[in-house]
């Protein structure tokens, strides 16, 4: 008696059947999880950005901006942070980067999907020598495409140092408003 080798058409469409099955299930947490990195992604490049203005203020003595910028090279008047941003030493104290400052660091516009929006007086951040912030505390909100439950923010104070937050309702809604903005 022989016996066949292989699988049957029945076995392979049950076998199809389950993987498209568990595949149905897993895309939507890869989807999930994307947005996440992305959003994480950001938060953490703008936290660097601007511990490195801070650091760059102190040791140079003198002041250094970081502002929102579409282009990577003029200030953006705004509160969009997700087309990108630059920082740099703002000697003149014009809040705009001339020809003969230094940039210090420069972030492209972010993953798709992704929103970080400052509060609304604060449309640049501005280091002084001291470390300090100049101005009132500023909150960076950040939302993707998973909606407000899953916003985030940083938090600027005076003194100059960043901490985490959880954004109100409103702030949330703001930030995720303002994807593909």
């Amino acid at each position: 008696m022989h016996t066949p080798n292989g699988i049957t058409l029945i076995e392979l469409v049950v076998v199809i059947a389950i993987v498209a099955i568990l595949a149905g299930i897993a895309l939507p947490a890869f989807g999930d999880l994307g947005q996440s990195m992305a959003t994480r992604s950001a938060r953490s490049l703008l936290s660097v950005d601007l511990a490195q203005a801070r650091a760059n203020a102190v040791m140079r003595g003198g002041d250094v901006v970081a502002c929102p910028s579409h282009d990577s090279v003029h200030c953006t008047d705004g509160v969009i942070w997700h087309h990108g941003w630059i920082v740099f030493a703002d000697h003149n104290r014009n809040r705009r980067p001339d020809a003969d400052e230094t940039v210090i660091a420069v972030a492209q516009a972010q993953k798709s999907g992704v929103a970080v929006v400052s509060s609304g007086g604060r449309r640049s951040l501005r280091f002084l020598a001291d470390g300090t912030a100049e101005g009132s505390n500023v909150t960076l909100t950040f939302c993707d495409r998973r909606g407000p439950a899953h916003a985030s923010t940083l938090v600027l104070n005076n003194g100059g140092r960043l901490r985490s937050g959880t954004p109100s309702a409103a702030q949330a809604a703001a930030a995720c408003a303002a994807i593909d903005t």
